[in-house]
């Protein structure tokens, strides 16, 4: 799909944070010389094309009390799609993602406390197949934000 010069200002738009007024969607609408409604076509468009994959909010996980880690995990290459899947039925984990590295599966668990986070490790030691996993729950948080310069 081609993106135009609207649909790309529509993207860079949408990275940063909504202004907080009654019609946020209109103030964007307005910023980039189109009508609310048209703004909300392209929007859809770009959603169902895929170019938009998800749209909400970001809410800080601790916070709010929750607790979370990273994990690596050493998992044979031919399995590594099934894993991934496997994985990716929990509800206790936001995503995961394969790396061309000794541990190829990444993923990240979150859970309501830290008992919770440590019976869902365990579950996962339990009924998945792997080679090795490493724990690597954060001990200090370097937050980039990342925003993709759309031309």
């Amino acid at each position: 799909m081609e993106l135009d010069d609207i649909d790309k200002k529509i993207l860079v738009e949408l990275q940063g944070d909504l202004p907080v007024v009654k019609r946020p969607f209109k103030e964007i609408a307005d910023s980039v010389a189109i009508s609310e409604d048209e703004f909300f076509t392209r929007v859809k468009r770009l959603q169902k094309e895929d170019i938009i994959r998800k749209f909400g909010l970001r809410i800080d996980s601790e916070k709010v009390g929750f607790k979370s880690t990273l994990i690596a995990m050493k998992v044979v290459p031919e399995r590594l799609e099934e894993t991934a899947d496997r994985l990716s039925g929990y509800d206790f984990v936001t995503h995961n993602y394969a790396r061309d590295h000794e541990y190829n599966l990444w993923f990240t668990v979150i859970e309501r406390d830290e008992s919770a986070l440590r019976k869902a490790i365990e579950r996962i030691e339990r009924e998945v197949e792997y080679d090795d996993m490493l724990n690597l729950p954060v001990r200090r948080k370097f937050k980039i934000d990342v925003r993709f310069d759309i031309k």
